[in-house]
Order: structure tokens, then C-alpha cells, then sequence
């Protein structure tokens, strides 16, 4: 739950557009006649230089016009103020009191803020069972960040026991009211089916109404129902429509996928140079698949010039982000001398850090380099104990290759290598 509340104590300054109609000389006027209301509005058009030149001194001189008043807007404000360093120095305990007195006078802003300095333990000692009841009480009227962070609170059993149904709940809540993080929480919760039966229709119907919003990450996905046909009947041609919307807001996944749908020509005329050119926008943004799949370009002159060093290049990029098939890849390279000088033990590593991740590929590739010997001393017993990990995850080769490698050794070697498949954990 914490990245959640980092991000909503960050969003707390953000300032509505919904500015009562008033132009700027009439709320100046009305502010400087000690109307609170305005006071606090002036003090908004500051901070976002709405009408006026944007000043947070000057904000934060409205917003204490309007807190000497008692105006509760104003005092959630400077307390967000105090918090942020805004406008004033940094202060989280002065903070906490302007959102206490805020929260006093039934403010659900500063009830949800003050769920989050309560958890996160700003300006006051760290109590998760307090934040949740601050949380819990700007839930119960109506803010919709805190009902999505109430209901990842029951979702992770952070703080409460754990009830996916009273997580949903809340997801439910706020996403009725049209908050995005809510309506692609909801999708994810009825998609992937973690904790409650899963519901692929209801799953898709979220992430179509966060999607029309403009979502990218909402977009793709439902792009990506429309392609596999789950939730949604199978329609190549909406796929390909949501997917480029997502892809053509920068967003790296969507562009991958439009790399995948013109190599494959699913929903779209096959055209493998058109696959590079949307393979290379995702890996520029360090996308790691996008990388691999570049590098597998690169390497077989599919869509682009073979180029081995170019492959090499974008192999280690993503394999320095410690993606499985990227260590693959440029652990071959090294096992042929491909692009780098051959060298076994480097390709060993690579196969190695791939395997202890859990890949079954990697697995298959190190068990290979355990009964050759090569790179490694030979081991019939490690090799059989990765080539079962790999088979175990329904690696074909590594099924049919098992019953070859058994048949050449001995029994207590084939009991060893079991016992070491059975405790084997993957790497964190």
C-alpha cells in the first residue's frame, strides 16, 4: 500500500478545475472584503496560475486569510502546504494540525490525508490502525482515493485481515464514481482471478470504461481481450484499434504489442519492418521484451539489416534489466562467439542467472551446459536436476530430453538430482 500513499501524498496539491465562475477581479474584490470563500478560491488561482502569475507565497497568504475564518478547504490546503514544503517551509507536524482541524469540521480530503501521514508515519508517529480509521472515515464519504487505498489495505490484509470481497467493495465505489485507478484495479482483481473467482467479462467491463477515459495501460489491455477473444467476443480489428490508441501515447507495452501483431500480421497485414520500427520506439523507453525481441531481429535479419552487434547491444540492455530471454540470448552469443569473443563460463552465467529466476528456457540451457561440461565442470546430476525444472514447467525438449539423460546414469545419481530438484527455490 505504500507506493499508493507516496502518490497520493504527492497528488494532495493538485488543484481542481472546478473554480467557481467568478473572474479574477470579483474574487479579488470579495477576498479583500474578508469573504472566506474567496479567499481560498484566490489563494487556488495561485497555485495554479490560473489568471495570475503562479506564486505559492501568495497562496499560502490566501489560504491563512481563509483558515483565521475557519474555512476547512483553506485549512486542508495550507496543511498540505506545511507538508509539501509549499509556499512555506516544510513543516509535517504543523501539517497535521491543519489537517486535524480540518478533518474536525468533516473534511474528507483532510480525513484521507491524514489516513495517509498516519500511515506512512509524516509528522506523526507511524500507526497503520490509525490511518485506516482516518482512511475508513473519508471513505465512508465518498473520496474515491481513499476507498481504493481502503480496499488495497483489505485486499493485502495490511493493517485489517485480509477479505477480497470487502476490497472489491471499495474498488466498486470509487470506480462508480469514475476514478481510474479504481476501474483498472477492479479489471485486474475480475481478470486475473487472485483471491476471488475469476470474472473475465466484468474484468473487461472496467477496463473498457478507465480505457474510454484515455488510459493507455487500460487501452492495451483491453486490446489485448479483444485479440485473445477472453471476456469480449474475438475481434482482430478492435484489438489492433485499442492497441495503437495505448501505442500512440508513448506507452512502451502497447508498442510491443503492435511490434508482435505485425511480425505475427494478427490484425493487421504481416510487415516485418513495420514490427522493428514499433520494437525499437518501446526499447528506446527500456522496455525489456522490446529490447529482446529488437536484439532477435537484429540477429536473424527479419525486418531489418543483420546487424550482430546491434543484436548484442540490445541483448544486454534488457538482460542488465535481468529479463530471462535477453540472458538466453546473449548467453548463446557468447557460447558461439557471436557478435563477442566465445566464452563458455560467461554464456554459464547467463544461462545460470536466467534459470535461478525460474525460466524453464534458461533451466533447459544451463542443464545443457552441465552434462557437456562445457563453460562449467561436468555434472550429470546438476544437469538433471535443471533439465527436470524445465520439464516440470512443460519445457518440451527438456521432456523428451530427460528420458535420454536418465537412461545414462546411474539410480542413486537420478534419486540426488530429484532430491535437489525438490528443494530448489527460485531466486528472489
Amino acid at each position: 500500500m505504500k507506493t499508493h500513499l507516496a502518490v497520493l501524498l504527492a497528488a494532495g496539491m493538485i488543484v481542481s478545475s472546478s473554480l467557481q465562475a467568478k473572474n479574477l477581479e470579483e474574487t479579488r474584490a470579495d477576498a479583500e472584503q474578508g469573504i472566506a470563500e474567496a479567499q481560498y478560491e484566490l489563494g487556488l488561482r495561485y497555485i495554479n496560475g490560473k489568471g495570475v502569475e503562479e506564486s505559492d507565497t501568495e497562496a499560502v497568504k490566501w489560504f491563512r486569510k481563509a483558515v483565521a475564518q475557519g474555512h476547512a478547504d483553506a485549512q486542508r490546503r495550507l496543511g498540505m502546504c506545511c507538508l509539501l514544503g509549499v509556499g512555506v517551509p516544510q513543516d509535517a507536524v504543523e501539517a497535521v494540525k491543519w489537517l486535524h482541524l480540518a478533518a474536525a469540521q468533516n473534511n474528507a480530503g483532510a480525513m484521507k490525508q491524514l489516513g495517509v501521514c498516519y500511515s506512512l508515519g509524516s509528522g506523526v508517529p507511524k500507526d497503520i490502525a490509525e490511518g485506516l480509521k482516518w482512511l475508513r472515515q473519508a471513505a465512508e464519504r465518498g473520496d474515491a482515493d481513499a476507498q481504493v487505498e481502503l480496499g488495497v489495505a483489505y485486499f493485502d490484509g495490511e493493517g485489517v485481515m485480509q477479505d477480497a470481497a470487502e476490497a472489491v467493495k471499495w474498488f466498486r465505489k470509487a470506480a462508480e464514481q469514475g476514478d481510474l485507478n479504481a476501474q483498472k484495479l477492479l479489471g485486474n482483481t475480475c481478470i486475473q482471478g487472485v483471491r476471488l473467482p475469476q470474472d473475465l467479462p466484468e474484468g473487461v467491463k472496467w477496463y473498457r470504461k478507465a480505457a474510454e477515459q484515455g488510459d493507455a495501460e487500460a487501452q492495451m489491455k483491453l486490446g489485448l481481450a479483444y485479440s485473445l477473444g477472453a471476456g469480449v467476443t474475438l475481434d482482430l480489428k478492435q484489438a489492433q484499434s485499442w492497441l495503437r490508441k495505448a501505442a500512440e501515447q508513448e506507452y512502451a507495452p502497447a508498442q510491443m504489442e503492435m511490434g508482435v501483431s505485425y511480425m505475427l500480421g494478427s490484425g493487421v497485414e504481416r510487415d516485418e519492418a513495420e514490427a522493428v520500427k514499433w520494437f525499437r520506439k518501446a526499447a528506446e523507453q527500456g522496455d525489456a521484451d522490446a529490447q529482446t525481441k529488437l536484439a532477435v531481429a537484429y540477429l536473424h535479419g527479419t525486418g531489418v539489416d543483420r546487424n550482430i552487434a546491434e543484436a548484442v547491444d540490445w541483448f544486454r540492455k534488457a538482460a542488465e534489466q535481468h529479463f530471462p530471454a535477453a540472458q538466453i540470448g546473449l548467453g548463446e552469443c557468447h557460447l558461439k562467439g557471436e557478435g563477442v569473443p566465445q566464452d563458455a563460463a560467461e554464456a554459464v552465467k547467463l544461462f545460470r542467472a536466467a534459470a535461478e529466476r525460474g525460466d524453464a528456457a534458461g533451466q533447459f540451457a544451463l542443464s545443457l551446459q552441465y552434462e557437456q561440461g562445457q563453460g562449467v565442470e561436468l555434472q550429470l546430476v546438476e544437469a538433471l536436476k535443471w533439465c527436470r525444472l524445465a520439464s516440470a514447467q512443460g519445457h518440451e525438449i527438456a521432456e523428451i530430453h530427460q528420458i535420454t539423460l536418465e537412461a545414462t546414469m546411474k539410480r542413486e545419481q537420478i534419486i540426488e538430482a530429484v532430491r535437489l530438484a525438490r528443494e530448489w527455490k527460485p531466486a528472489n
